[in-house]
């Protein structure tokens, strides 16, 4: 099987220096071509362009009506779904500020956020969310209005004058809209690239987030870089699954509406219902996702007997002997190309048709990506395009292409416009249009980022190959550095664990501490799983099946396994099994999926002392 891609573009996309100035010129340039889809009452419905515009237009012209002005800040708080970017670009269209927020953020999180932004209107999803802003109402007298996706409150009058349906709000804009006219296209005219888009609230895993400022050049030029590293087509369609809260999620909104192919709605639960059905032709997403996919798999094949696990383990072996071949820039050829023809027929081809059959890339961001994951997909058909880049830079300072490629690493930069450099402390420093122009009401914060001759100081490490490919080796924070002095990169690790199946999540320790040791959640139905196959019947309590020896041997092997890859000074000494999985609910992960390590470590200090308390000392004896 040959793997080729095609690398064509079919255009530059519309033009437009501001975001609204490019809606405009999309919905002109490709009116009845089909712009979103989502799933409603078990059937897909689809907007076209021009529809999606006129929608746009009139909560714009809505927002007008009840006294929104230009440059005021506008929150939007809900799911992935078409009504947040239908409104976040109406809200552009008004001359408004976007302030994304988590649907998942706390009460106090949310109350700091649309106090800090000092913004004037709130976009929500449902209930629950107004229920959130009804606890914190006192706290927010700034919120003139809230607009509600989905039904009204209509418990007390009160709630009733601040609180409108999003469908009342459009009614108001289309009446606004027959005496005002000239309204959109006059506010078009006040806004400049410069002129500030969102602003966007980092999660952050400690204290207060950070408000990062981005301007319409960042996004409308964001999207004209991106073309020229990724092959999207005006005929592709993606499936988004991601928080629209997260910054890489807007960045492919805003490319969609530059390039003007088709977006489709899915939940983190209904990706693998939905796949089959939108038949995606490329999908962004993070590494979890993937890990996901591989484990299910793997899981999947081992329950389907010794034959089927057994022919999946071969395919995977010649599957990825295959990609090595491809990475070293050779087709695989004689007997490994018959084997993986076969490989793909027999195995490969009913994956890539869970994936709707059309999948010709991922592209992953947000933390590394495992090679042995990167491999694994690209045997199997589905290249994953590994980027790199942060809330601070728009997402998106560089990228793997289909045709120049390096797994481990994150690419090269988007566009020669977007410099990339390396610190004499090895931080990764860039400097480009689609940088924060600094963060909101902190100038100290914003002079301590970027440095006197405007380079952004990303606060990752990491190295520049000799053929310009990117690797990121850890957050500077993150990096664990022993009692002997020795510096670990905890995710390359945590990584490695996370390949198998039974591990859902790993963190691993060592900060000041003679060794590594290490903490992971566990899948509980492949653990379970396990037990079964070792010819045992598995506990009901997760705390026992944690402490099994058929499992615990397994974790074992695994640790084993992934210290022979790793120096003396990273190898994982000790695994403890966490009692239940790190959750955002509980304040162990930010909204985006990311480890709070010191929230971890803190909260699970007795288990993890239990790993060195008597085991330092009886090393010296």
């Amino acid at each position: 099987m040959t793997q080729s891609h095609d690398t064509g573009v079919d255009s530059s996309g519309v033009p437009g220096d501001t975001i609204a100035e490019m809606y405009a010129n999309r919905a002109l340039a490709t009116p009845n071509a089909p712009a979103y889809m989502t799933r409603r009452n078990g059937d897909w419905q689809t907007l076209t362009w021009q529809q999606a515009y006129e929608k746009s237009s009139d909560i714009a012209h809505g927002l007008v009506a009840i006294g929104a002005k230009v440059g005021d800040k506008i929150a939007l708080m809900g799911g992935t779904r078409e009504e947040w970017t239908l409104c976040d670009l109406g809200l552009v269209l008004a001359g408004g500020i976007t302030v994304p927020i988590y649907p998942s953020s706390l009460k106090e999180t949310v109350a700091y956020i649309l106090k800090d932004s000092e913004s004037s209107f709130v976009f929500i999803e449902d209930k629950k969310q107004l229920d959130k802003l009804l606890s914190i109402r006192a706290e927010i007298p700034h919120i003139k209005q809230v607009i509600l996706w989905d039904g009204h409150a209509e418990s007390d009058p009160k709630v009733d004058e601040w609180v409108i349906p999003l469908r009342e709000l459009c009614d108001r804009g289309r009446a606004h809209r027959l005496t005002q006219p000239q309204a959109l296209p006059d506010i078009r005219k006040q806004m400049t690239p410069a002129t500030i888009a969102t602003i966007i609230y980092t999660s952050g895993t400690t204290g207060n987030p950070k408000g990062v400022v981005q301007s319409h050049a960042s996004f409308c030029m964001g999207s004209r870089y991106g073309v020229t590293a990724l092959p999207v087509r005006r005929t592709d369609r993606q499936l988004l699954f991601l928080p629209l809260a997260h910054s890489f999620a807007k960045t492919l909104s805003m490319v969609a509406v530059h390039v003007g192919f088709c977006t489709a709605y899915s939940g983190i639960d209904t990706i693998l219902e939905y796949v089959g059905q939108v038949k995606p032709s490329f999908m962004a997403g993070v590494p979890r996702i993937y890990e996901k996919v591989y484990a299910g798999f793997l899981s999947k094949a081992k329950q389907g007997g010794a034959v089927k696990w057994a022919l999946v383990q071969w395919a995977i072996e010649v599957g990825v002997k295959a990609s090595r071949e491809i990475q070293a820039g050779r087709q695989p050829g004689g007997l490994l190309a018959i084997q993986w023809k076969l490989a793909d027929k027999l195995v490969f081809s009913k994956l890539r048709e869970r994936f709707g059959g059309k999948l010709k890339w991922f592209v992953s961001g947000s933390a590394p990506l495992s090679r042995e994951l990167a491999e694994f997909f690209h045997a199997a058909g589905m290249l994953i395009l590994e980027g790199y880049g942060l809330t601070e830079t728009n997402s998106f300072t560089s990228v793997n292409r289909i045709d120049s490629y390096k797994f481990g690493t994150v690419g090269k930069p988007l566009h020669p416009e977007l410099k990339v450099k390396i610190a004499a402390d090895g931080e990764i420093l860039t400097k480009g249009v689609t940088n924060l122009t600094g963060y909101y009401k902190l100038p100290d914060a914003t002079a301590e980022a970027i440095d006197a001759e405007g380079w952004f100081h990303t606060g990752d490490i990491g190295e520049i190959d000799s053929d310009g490919f990117i690797k990121i080796t850890d957050r500077k924070k993150d990096l664990i550095k022993t009692s002997g002095g020795k510096y670990v990169a905890p995710q390359m690790i945590e990584n490695q664990l996370k390949l198998d199946p039974i591990i859902s999540q790993a963190v691993v320790i060592g900060d000041n501490r003679k060794y590594i040791t290490a903490l992971v959640a566990l899948n509980q139905d492949v653990a379970k799983q396990t037990i079964t196959d070792g010819g045992q019947t598995p506990p009901s309590d997760a705390k026992a099946i944690g402490s099994h020896p058929l499992v615990e041997a397994r974790l074992e092997a695994k640790k084993k396994e992934v210290n022979s890859k790793l120096g003396s000074w990273e190898q994982v000494k000790y695994i403890k099994v966490l009692p239940r999985e790190l959750t955002e609910q509980d304040g162990e992960l930010t909204p985006s999926m990311k480890v709070k390590r010191k929230v971890v470590i803190e909260r699970y200090r007795d288990l993890i002392e239990s790993m060195y308390q008597g085991k330092e000392k009886a090393d010296k004896d």
